[in-house]
This record gives structure tokens, C-alpha cells and sequence, in this order.
């Protein structure tokens, strides 16, 4: 593969995206004083019917057999 000006540009430009984006999308720190033993929020029931029906929609979107 014959190395191009086109090609170094491209690769340049998408290194720098991703090391400038990459400070972007580090996390917040949280202040000492947060509390961290409260109770984990429940799952809802509804979310295994939620799963039940993508799981059929989908079996259904790719075998037309059924």
C-alpha cells in the first residue's frame, strides 16, 4: 500500500478526535460526603415483558416462517 498525503491526513486527523474526546468523556468526581449506602432502586417487573416482546419481535422480524 503505497503511503499517501490523503491517507497520513486521515490518519492524524482521527488520532487527535480521539485523544481529544477522550479527556471529554471522563467521569465527574462526587464530594466526600456522598452517601453511598442507599438502597439500590428495584427492577421492575416490567422490564422482563419488555425483553420478552423484543425478543419475539425480533425472532419474527428475521424468520419470516414464523
Amino acid at each position: 500500500m503505497k503511503i499517501t498525503h490523503k491517507y497520513i491526513t486521515r490518519v492524524l486527523a482521527i488520532a487527535l478526535f480521539c485523544f481529544c474526546f477522550q479527556s471529554a468523556q471522563a467521569q465527574i468526581s462526587f464530594p466526600d460526603n456522598v452517601n453511598d449506602e442507599a438502597p439500590a432502586a428495584p427492577i421492575n417487573g416490567l422490564i422482563a415483558l419488555g425483553l420478552v416482546a423484543g425478543a419475539a419481535l425480533g425472532l419474527k422480524k428475521t424468520n419470516k416462517d414464523l
